[in-house]
């Protein structure tokens, strides 16, 4: 139901390992590999022989181009949003989570997994826009014609293929972070606002979490934005900072278990998200003017 670091298999070319298998598969075969310096480039077909919900982690980053039609009825849902079939190009960063739906179907693919350190310091530098989610859809010419380079590569290996590979697999690193830093700064001029669905998904998320920890690097993966960019446009969105939503959302919740007979004030803190009956009490005076005992007698 996920994808793995390493499954061990046998007979498979140049390795026994298959970095980043998807473990639903009904059958895989990989028609040729190489590997160099923790780069890993396979050409694998695979397959389902039945319709199959999975769920996906990736261990390490991930690029694949496809060498022919996509899975049939191939869907993607980072944070639960359907974003439909993918295109001919795939990236998943390291630590991505997703759901996905495919019908009984077949790959044919190359797929680059990124275990080296040159890479990891590219995609992990200040200047990489980390907290994007996956890319179904990676339209750059320059990563496609990389990457049909290197799938010839590896149909066909020839002298020093390991310096090639390694050569290109870092020049696509380069010229993906380029294209993903040019798509955030186009969602950060052209979408000032938020889009409906998150900014419900959002309020969902935080009325369901309100008893525990709600940060903001966490809502941000929610919803498949970055911290800096959740925080702009929920602002522009909902003309409060998300903090302030947060806390106000909490104070609201305390409220309506407050008017409840016989409900104490300490387990109506740990409902609402408060370390202590104290800083709760400190909280609610603060919003309201009162404190939640007197809140409560008035109410009455």
């Amino acid at each position: 139901m996920a994808y793995v670091e390493s499954v061990t298999q046998s007979g498979i070319g140049q390795r026994d390992v298959i970095p980043c298998q998807p473990l639903t598969v009904s059958y895989l075969h990989v028609e040729n590999s190489i590997v160099a310096n923790g780069i890993s480039a396979d050409i694998r077909r695979y397959g389902w022989n039945y319709s199959v919900d999975s769920h996906y982690e990736a261990p390490a980053y991930y690029l694949d181009y496809s060498l022919g039609p996509r899975a049939s009825g191939a869907r993607f849902f980072p944070g639960g949003r359907d974003i439909g079939p993918p295109g001919d190009v795939v990236f998943i960063p390291k630590g991505a989570t997703f759901d996905s739906h495919c019908d009984p179907s077949e790959h044919r693919l190359l797929c680059l997994t990124f275990e080296n350190p040159t890479a990891a310091r590219i995609f992990e530098s200040g200047g990489f826009p980390s907290s994007l989610p996956p890319c179904f859809d990676v339209r750059s010419p320059w990563v496609h014609h990389g990457l049909a380079r290197l799938a010839e590569e590896v149909r066909n290996p020839g002298f020093a293929q390991d310096i090639l590979l390694e050569t290109i697999a870092l020049s696509l690193v380069v010229d993906l972070c380029r294209h993903l830093q040019v798509r955030q700064k186009a969602d950060d001029s052209l979408n000032a606002r938020m889009a409906d669905w998150r900014l419900n998904r959002l309020k969902g998320r935080i009325k369901s979490g309100l008893a525990g920890p709600l940060s903001i690097a966490d809502l941000a993966s929610e919803c498949g934005l970055s911290s800096r960019h959740l925080m702009r446009t929920f602002k522009n969105t909902a003309g409060v900072t998300i903090s302030h939503y947060i806390a106000d959302a909490r104070i609201a919740h305390a409220k309506r278990e407050l008017v409840q007979d016989g409900a104490l004030i300490k387990v109506i803190a740990g409902n609402c998200g408060f370390q202590s009956a104290a800083a709760f009490s400190a909280a609610f005076r603060k919003a309201t003017g009162l404190s939640p005992r007197r809140f409560r007698d008035q109410m009455r």
